[in-house]
């Protein structure tokens, strides 16, 4: 069955009503929304209030350099933290040392350097047979009480460990293993840094 469309068609007063209001509503977004947005100009005070001149400042400005384009720096850009940076000039000269040390089943050894504060030390090491056994990387101030002291890293049952400190404080730093096997362990340490001296606990 056939269906017929039996709505009118729009008179010409009517069309250009609809028109007039069209181009009303155009102009209105254009002079409160995307002037303000796009190019900063804002007759009305109403891309400032809703926040849309900021994005005009953020974006960056376009100028042309030897015939070719280039995006200048935004002229309100956010300003981006530079990370932070510890750097210091040392005193005590750089040095690097190579040590074995030998656990005998059941034995905790302590190693220790002696670090300024804000001096660096690096370090490495590894059981020789990839044996595991308990670690902890930590320091005690100068001066400090027995039961005075700071913890870095503490790891249970571990073949190899490394890592960098700046010393927090002036003291001695350095490692505490023990052995739980029933066999001796070899730990192979590899130290470098600004400190003035390595030794046995």
């Amino acid at each position: 069955m056939n269906t017929h469309n039996t709505h009118p068609l729009p008179t010409l007063p009517q069309l250009i009503k609809a028109t007039g209001v069209a181009l009303i509503v155009a102009a209105a977004i254009l002079i409160t929304t995307v002037l303000p947005a796009e190019h900063g100009i804002d007759p009305t005070g109403i891309g400032k209030t809703l926040g849309l001149t900021a994005l005009n400042n953020s974006q960056g400005a376009v100028t042309k350099s030897n015939g070719n384009e280039v995006v200048a720096a935004a002229v309100a850009a956010p300003v981006i933290s530079a990370p932070v940076t510890i750097t210091s000039k040392q005193a005590t000269p750089y040095r690097a040392d190579t040590r074995q040390i030998t656990l005998q089943p059941g034995q905790g050894l302590e190693f220790k350097t002696r670090l300024e504060k804000g001096a660096a030390l690096i370090y490495s090491w590894k059981t020789q047979q990839g044996e595991k056994i308990n670690h902890e990387f930590h320091g005690e101030p100068l001066n400090a009480k027995a039961d005075v002291y700071e913890s870095y890293i503490l790891e249970k049952q571990v073949s190899e460990s490394g890592g960098t400190l700046i010393a927090p404080f002036t003291g001695t730093h350095g490692w505490y293993w023990r052995n739980k096997n029933t066999t001796p362990v070899t730990v192979m340490l590899n130290a470098s840094g600004f400190y003035t001296d390595i030794f046995k606990n």
